[in-house]
């Protein structure tokens, strides 16, 4: 089984002990919170016997000689994996053989969805979950056999017993069959930690979370280029959104945006929408007033507000007066101002600016580059390679440009050149950053105007070097 499905999250704890469902965020008396620091201890004590049971790869697997086995058996079996095992703490089970980064989103998802204090917090995680008496962990292993979904067959002995209580003994359920049930319950595994990656990191972020022979093993640089006296000012408005955000519907919010474009600071109201890490700086993506970059532009629609850069902002009403966009739009059409648009338009052509038109580029990489560093790469889902020159020919042919035979007889030159299309966001600078990082390996064949802007920064890079 994948070591992902061991992993000690909230909702796994949630799993083995549904009752834990009935106290998760709900304000709590102190009676509840002890009630709620019993449960999540009671939750852990069945996560490490659980994996005590299923993880090959756990200090404190057990294995038996027959196939039935009764609480006796298994805690015999425990006991010589793991010394001392009734004095371990909370915070020893679960996190010892995972990463710093794993525990501190472990514990920032527990004050949240418990409402529990910091005292609460520490209690938990010194307490000896195993300090419990054997009948207790006898009726764990009878809880897991009972579950809606049980993670134990349980198997009468005497089941025609008159005069003796029946005896029931339990059986491990199959791998296949434990895959089926996590299968059925994805919130079993690490998806509420790691569904914010995008691009397919999250498989390769699972290693931040676990050690490998009590070492990690994979460590990201985060190359935030934001000044270091306003990332406190960004942090706080990441938490002042993430309460706006829990609101139902979600309220506009009324914004002073410093442009570094325009060179000034302007109110803005927009609608929130999410936040993006993205090329070394937050940003806020929101529907709404936005900077006029182009005396065309329309004045309402999609931004991206680099966080740093809002120097004040203030919930509103959705009773404002004069909203620049319309609440019943948004409410009834959210598909269109959600999460999931933005990132269809982000794969539908290449750039950050996913509001920007989009256009179609054809580009020529010299064929020794093309194959150490282009080919078997994965740069946007618009980023194919044409297969033959014929079909380079056949494109450049079908879009009927003005030089069209200029174009045709300048790739016949380079026949032997790889030839990539990508549909990119016209005015957005990573497109230009790209271009610029692969230098004199590739060439934009057309559109004329990108062709025309790389010309240009190329001929004015040149003349900063012509003193000296």
């Amino acid at each position: 089984m994948p070591a992902e499905e061991f992993f000690p999250t909230l909702h796994c704890l949630e799993t083995l002990v549904p009752e834990l469902l009935q106290v998760s965020n709900h304000p709590s008396t102190p009676t509840q919170s002890k009630n709620c620091l019993t449960l999540l201890a009671c939750g852990a004590r069945r996560w490490v016997m659980f994996r005590s049971l299923y993880d090959r790869d756990s200090d404190w697997f057990v294995e038996f000689e027959t196939e039935l086995f009764n609480c006796a058996d298994w805690l015999n079996q425990f006991k010589q994996k793991v010394e001392h095992y009734k004095t371990r703490s909370f915070s020893d089970w679960l996190f010892s053989d995972y990463t710093e980064s794993f525990t501190n989103q472990f514990i920032a998802t527990l004050k949240s969805r418990y409402t529990l204090e910091e005292n609460d917090i520490d209690q938990l995680l010194s307490t000896p979950i195993f300090s419990a008496t054997d009948r207790t962990l006898r009726n764990h292993l009878t809880q897991l056999s009972q579950l809606k979904n049980p993670f134990l067959d349980r198997q009468p002995i005497n089941p025609q017993a008159t005069s003796k209580k029946p005896i029931h003994k339990f059986r491990k359920r199959s791998t296949a069959a434990i895959r089926e049930l996590f299968a059925t319950q994805p919130n079993f595994k690490l998806e509420e930690t790691l569904e914010f990656f995008t691009n397919d990191v999250s498989d390769i972020a699972q290693l931040l979370f676990t050690k490998i022979n009590g070492e990690q093993r994979l460590f990201i640089h985060h190359d935030y280029v934001v000044n270091e006296d306003l990332r406190e000012t960004s942090a706080d408005l990441a938490d002042r959104l993430k309460e706006i955000w829990k609101e139902t519907p979600t309220p506009p919010m009324k914004i002073a945006y410093s442009s570094a474009y325009l060179n000034q600071t302007q109110n803005y109201t927009v609608y929130p929408v999410c936040l993006y890490y993205y090329q070394r700086a937050y940003y806020l993506c929101a529907f709404g007033q936005r900077p006029q970059r182009t005396a065309n532009q329309p004045p309402v629609g999609w931004y991206n507000y680099r966080l740093e850069r809002i120097r004040q902002h203030q919930k509103l009403s959705w009773d404002t007066t004069h909203l620049p966009f319309s609440k019943s739009d948004i409410i009834n059409h959210s598909e269109n101002y959600s999460t999931a648009y933005i990132q269809q338009e982000l794969d539908a052509a290449y750039g950050f600016d996913f509001y920007e038109n989009s256009d179609l580029t054809l580009l020529r990489f010299e064929p020794d580059f093309a194959q150490r560093y282009i080919d078997n790469s994965f740069r946007h889902p618009t980023f194919n390679k044409l297969n033959s020159l014929e079909e380079t020919r056949a494109l450049i042919k079908s879009l009927n440009l003005p030089n069209t035979q200029q174009l045709l007889t300048h790739i016949h030159t380079y026949s032997d050149a790889a030839y990539y299309i990508l549909r990119y966001r016209q005015q957005d600078n990573t497109v230009i950053m790209r271009l610029r990082a692969w230098g004199p390996k590739v060439e934009v064949i057309f559109p004329h105007e990108l062709r025309q802007r790389m010309r240009q920064d190329l001929e004015q890079t040149w003349q900063l070097y012509q003193d000296l």
